[in-house]
Order: C-alpha cells, then sequence, then structure tokens
C-alpha cells in the first residue's frame, strides 16, 4: 500500500475547504482523511464546515462529468457567438456593398461636370462627366414640373455593374425655361432661357450680397470671383461705408512692390478694370470700386471706377459686343438688350453669365467695310 504523507494541521486547514468540494486529487483526499482521524481538532474543524466527509469517488466522478459537460456547453455556446459575430459582419459587408456599389447616393451636382450642351431641333444633349474618376452614375431621370427640368441620377462606385461616370441626357425644350442638375431648388441651375449656365457663373450668381458693409459676404464674392479669373493674386480689402457712394478698396501692396513700375500698372489696371464691373453687378449698394498697389520706386499706383462711369459706357459695350458676335459668330439670335444698370445683371443666372460673357470678350475689335471697329470700354488698358 502506497504510504500516506502526515500532513501538518496548518497545512490541513488550508486543503479542508477544496476537501470539502472534492476538489482534491485521490492522493491528497486520503492524507487529509488520515489526519483527520489523528486530530480532534482539525475533525471539529471539517466537522464544522459541512458534510461529515468528503464526497464519494462516485460523486467525485458524477461532479467531473459536469463539469466536462458545462466545458462542452461553453466551447458550442463559444461558437455559436463567433458564427453569430461572422454572419452579422457578413450582412454588414454586404450591406455596405449594395449601398455603395448598387443603391448609391443622389447625384451631388458639385461632382458633375458639363461637358457640352448640343441643340436639336426642339431638345438639348446634356453630356455630363463625373469629377471624379471612381464615381459612375445610374438611373437617369428627366422630371419636368412646369416648365423647370430637374436632371438626376444616382451616384455609385465605379464596378462591373456600373462602368461609366458620363453620359449624355436628351432634354425636350417645348415649354422649358430651367435646366436644373439635380433637384430644381436643390442642386445647380445649368441652363436658362437659352443661356447655358456655367458652374462659374452660378457660384457667381449665389455669391451676390446686397450690402459691401458686410465683409464676409463681400469675401465670399471675391472669392467667387477670384476663382472665376484667376489667376489668384493676394490682397488685403477695406470697405467705406460712412457715405455714398459705398466703397470697396482692394489692396495689391504686398504682391507688386518687387515688380516694375510698368508691369505692376498695367496687371493691377487691367484686372480691375475687368472685374470692377462684376463687383459692381454683385454687391448691391456698391458704387465705387477702387485698387492701389505699391511700386518698386516706393510710390502708390491708385486707380478707381464708379457705378455711374460704368453705366454710361455700358451701351456701348453691348453695342461692341452685338456687332461683334454678329460678324464673328452669326447665329440669328437677337442682340442683347442693353440693361438700364450694370446691376440688371445680377438680376439671373443667365444675366451673370452674359456679365461674365461681356468681361471675357472686354475688348472688341472687328473689320467692317469702312475699315476696323475697336472699342475699349477702358481706354486706360489697352490690351496687353
Amino acid at each position: 500500500m502506497k504510504n500516506i504523507p502526515e500532513l501538518p494541521c496548518a497545512v490541513v486547514e488550508d486543503l479542508l475547504p477544496a476537501y470539502v468540494e472534492g476538489l482534491t486529487s485521490e492522493e491528497t483526499r486520503a492524507a487529509v482523511e488520515a489526519h483527520l482521524a489523528s486530530c480532534p481538532a482539525c475533525a471539529a474543524k471539517r466537522a464544522a464546515m459541512g458534510a461529515e466527509e468528503g464526497p464519494s469517488p462516485e460523486e467525485s466522478e458524477e461532479t467531473a462529468r459536469e463539469v466536462d459537460y458545462l466545458k462542452k456547453v461553453r466551447r458550442r455556446s463559444r461558437r455559436r457567438v463567433m458564427l453569430a459575430v461572422l454572419v452579422t459582419l457578413l450582412v454588414l459587408m454586404a450591406g455596405f456593398a449594395a449601398k455603395v456599389f448598387v443603391i448609391g447616393d443622389p447625384l451631388d451636382p458639385a461632382g458633375v461636370m458639363v461637358t457640352s450642351f448640343r441643340q436639336e431641333d426642339d431638345s438639348v444633349q446634356v453630356s455630363l462627366s463625373s469629377t471624379a474618376s471612381g464615381n459612375a452614375f445610374r438611373g437617369w431621370t428627366v422630371d419636368n414640373r412646369d416648365g423647370v427640368v430637374s436632371i438626376t441620377a444616382r451616384s455609385v462606385l465605379v464596378s462591373p455593374l456600373f462602368r461609366d461616370g458620363t453620359s449624355t441626357v436628351k432634354v425636350p425644350l417645348e415649354g422649358v425655361t430651367e435646366i436644373w442638375l439635380g433637384e430644381a431648388g436643390e442642386g445647380r441651375m445649368i441652363w436658362q432661357d437659352g443661356t447655358e449656365i456655367s458652374a462659374d457663373a452660378w457660384a457667381l450668381y449665389q455669391a451676390q450680397t446686397p450690402y459691401v458693409g458686410d465683409a464676409v459676404a463681400v469675401g465670399k464674392v471675391l472669392a467667387a470671383v477670384d476663382a472665376w479669373y484667376g489667376p489668384y493674386i493676394e490682397y488685403t480689402i477695406s470697405l467705406q461705408t460712412d457715405q455714398e457712394p459705398y466703397g470697396l478698396t482692394i489692396h495689391f501692396d504686398d504682391i507688386t512692390a518687387h515688380m516694375r513700375r510698368d508691369s505692376t500698372i498695367q496687371v493691377t489696371d487691367r484686372r480691375m478694370y475687368a472685374l470692377a464691373p462684376t463687383l459692381l453687378a454683385l454687391i448691391g449698394n456698391l458704387g465705387r470700386v477702387q485698387w492701389t498697389c505699391a511700386l518698386s520706386d516706393g510710390t502708390y499706383h491708385t486707380q478707381a471706377i464708379t457705378l455711374t462711369e460704368v453705366d454710361e459706357v455700358l451701351p456701348d459695350w453691348i453695342e461692341a459686343r452685338n456687332l461683334a458676335h454678329n460678324l464673328i459668330n452669326p447665329d440669328g439670335k437677337p442682340d442683347w438688350a442693353v440693361p438700364e444698370s450694370i446691376k440688371d445683371f445680377a438680376a439671373s443666372p443667365a444675366a451673370v453669365q452674359r456679365l461674365m460673357d461681356l468681361t471675357h470678350d472686354g475688348f472688341h475689335q472687328v473689320t467692317v467695310e469702312d475699315g476696323t471697329y475697336a472699342f475699349y470700354p477702358w481706354p486706360q488698358t489697352p490690351p496687353l
């Protein structure tokens, strides 16, 4: 028979809880029982803890089976949880893939450019292209509500399902006054009363403000003008709102101080004579635009133009545009009418587009039967 080790009381006291629960090995259980048989004090402590004796081998075996069963249940539960998590992830991934590759989002007009308009009899073909190579479109629709047309689609990521980020949409023009990219009133107007509206014209129209005293709003107007006209030249501004005519002064001091005197004057004057009419049109109560630039010799060049001056020259400017257009590009369209003021060009996106076209033309030189007809809106700035 195997020798049973003698255990001191202190060790037996530490082992008693495990012994009572049947958690000790056979050898340890035998050693504890041998000590309890010879030690009344430890036997009394054992009796105070509950059962008279530890679990039988059969009970210990039953307990072990129960523990094994619980472990198996826990393993199965863990596998079920992991499977549920995996299925959930797969469902989420499938839903995400369906959202970005199939369902998509409503078309964002800022992410689409109009590449061409082609008018055919009583309709116009509008060619569109995504500004991002990774985007495609599906489900183009043309919805006409009381003469206002909305061109809509869903934007998705490029995939084998939808590969193309370009499209050409046909819009019947009967009774149509406006064409919008996106929902009317929420997207971007691209056509109005026979005039194609560029993204820059729409931005300028949206940026206009009634008050020159609102520095933030004036800054937005200038930012839109810079984005359209370019190139961007760094400057600061100051506002004159104490008396009429209310004024805006643009200071080019930092950028021009190192340039040659004649180049500085020519560059800044040409830019500002071209842009001053647009600023006067887009800022409601603006009556005077002034600009100043530092010269290399330490002096300053200052020039200004008023609303009155622009309005006085406007009829001749429009007449020159009409003459040039009819001779160079006779398309049968009626001549532009002369508005009462340059500010009338801010009345609609189509009017803003005309003002942009007029500004781009700026100087007209056309040949007529009796010689050359030349017109400078601002005689101080002949073409560079």
